[in-house]
């Protein structure tokens, strides 16, 4: 949209790429493509450090406010990680692999946890930190500044106050190397050393503060984005920032049986709300499908039976925001509208979509098709503010795929599966046979082989050994 502030709105994009994967068409599929290009080339983005900045203040992506904030990070990993599964666009890994080297450099504290936020200024003047004049880059980069200001669109005047420049792209790296007249993996090399440079003369300057405060929900959100970059690329090192943070949730952020919404200097003080239980439950369900521990499963089942004791309005047949247990308040609100972040009961309908599938409770799923009913109507009216919510009604529009994997190479199978784009599947495995999961029994390794079962609504098609004859099912 041509206006200005813009703010990054993942829970829209996700939705298109789900509305584009039922029904295609390319108009979607080239709107999806534009905003992730010019998001991902715009100042918005750290084009050396990697992440993104809150908004842009500018129409075109270019200006940002230079604040970044751990819940927009951990959202927009998960979607470039999606968007790579549907197109395969290098731009996008990068992009992953920068925001999450990102995170885990300057938003990751020592147990694990991840802090909320870095502040837009340094020594009082915003952007400071991140913005460039021109003979600043000369001094930097001797005589490879002409390029690197080509590369990064840096005038002499500058590109934005006072003679400075915000790096940010115009161009696609194949196109750039073309019109200059450089090998393509030359090019590769010279980016490279350019951000080496910038990032070296950058640790000389005063660092915006860091919020050190480490939020649960926020957690989770980034927990999610690694999970999906795992899913997406296979990289362990993923999976290993994703479990470390998970125990640190586990050891920090519990609260009885219940969650903290707040950890600092070793202490949890706030009770959580229910954006803290929706996302954590959310993040374990991704969890158990992305390494087969039941445990996390486990844990998503019972923190959800804690918020249906606790948070729920069986009046209205959806979820309060605040903890019965907690502060006596005149009036209990819900949060329906999905904003910068996805409504806490869009989240909680989803989860209960995905448990009532995984542990075949068909109440879970009854009471998630009743909550998307009550905002039917608002759907309708404002789907923009309701995206997540109309994610869920494209998952109830064909019957979700229930997909088992029993047998040796259970993992293996797993990860190769997961670089494809299923939004509306749920996924079991183990390596051996076991009954412990509905979606497990009488599941078993034929002729010792690893075995996919892929069912819809239980009835399951004919055991498969690969993923190419299960992706035919599908």
């Amino acid at each position: 949209m041509n206006r200005a502030p813009k703010f990054p709105m993942p829970s829209i994009w996700r939705f298109l790429l789900r509305a584009h994967h039922l029904i295609g068409g390319q108009s979607i599929f080239d709107q999806i493509n534009r905003t992730l290009r010019e998001m991902a080339w715009g100042g918005i983005y750290d084009q050396v450090g990697g992440g993104f900045s809150r908004y842009s203040v500018d129409e075109e992506w270019l200006v940002p406010h230079f604040e970044k904030m751990l819940y927009d990070n951990g959202q927009l990993v998960s979607l470039y990680a999606e968007a790579y599964l549907v197109t395969k666009d290098e731009l996008y890994r990068r992009v992953v692999y920068d925001t999450v080297e990102f995170v885990q450099r300057e938003l990751t504290s020592p147990e694990g946890g991840f802090y909320s936020s870095l502040d837009a200024d340094s020594e009082g003047v915003e952007g400071k930190f991140y913005v460039f004049t021109k003979d600043e880059l000369r001094d930097i980069l001797g005589d490879e500044e002409l390029l690197f200001s080509a590369y990064y669109n840096c005038t002499a005047t500058g590109n934005w106050e006072h003679g400075q420049n915000i790096l940010h792209r115009r161009q696609s790296n194949e196109d750039f190397a073309l019109a200059h007249e450089i090998a393509p993996q030359v090019l590769a090399e010279l980016v490279k050393g350019w951000k080496k440079k910038i990032m070296a003369a950058r640790a000389k300057r005063v660092r915006p503060g860091t919020d050190d405060k480490i939020l649960t929900g926020w957690n989770a959100l980034m927990l999610n984005g690694l999970i999906d970059a795992y899913r997406a690329f296979g990289d362990n090192d993923f999976l290993d920032l994703a479990l470390s943070n998970a125990h640190f949730i586990q050891s920090n952020l519990r609260n009885g049986s219940g969650l903290w919404r707040n950890y600092k200097a070793g202490r949890a003080t706030i009770a959580g709300f229910l954006e803290d239980y929706a996302l954590v439950i959310q993040a374990y369900i991704n969890l158990y499908e992305a390494t087969f521990d039941v445990q996390w499963l486990r844990e998503a089942e019972a923190l959800t039976g804690y918020v249906q004791e606790n948070f729920f309005d069986p009046k209205e047949h959806l979820f309060f925001y605040t903890d019965a247990n907690g502060q006596v308040l005149i009036a209990r609100k819900k949060e329906l509208f999905d904003n910068v972040i996805p409504a806490s009961n869009s989240i909680m309908a989803h989860n209960l979509h995905r448990l009532g599938l995984h542990l075949e409770k068909a109440p879970q799923s009854e009471l998630a098709a009743t909550m998307l009913a009550q905002v039917q109507d608002l759907l309708i009216k404002e789907p923009q503010h309701l995206t997540n919510w109309a994610c869920l009604y494209a998952a109830f529009l064909r019957p979700a795929a229930e997909i088992a994997i029993v047998g040796p190479k259970a993992e293996a199978i797993r990860k190769e599966l997961s670089q494809h784009f299923l939004p509306n599947a749920v996924l079991a495995g183990s390596p051996t046979p076991t009954d412990e999961l509905p979606l497990l029994q009488h599941r078993t390794a034929l002729d010792g082989q690893t075995t996919l079962y892929v069912c819809f609504n239980r009835a399951c098609q004919q055991p498969v050994h690969t993923v190419v004859e299960a992706l035919a099912q599908l």
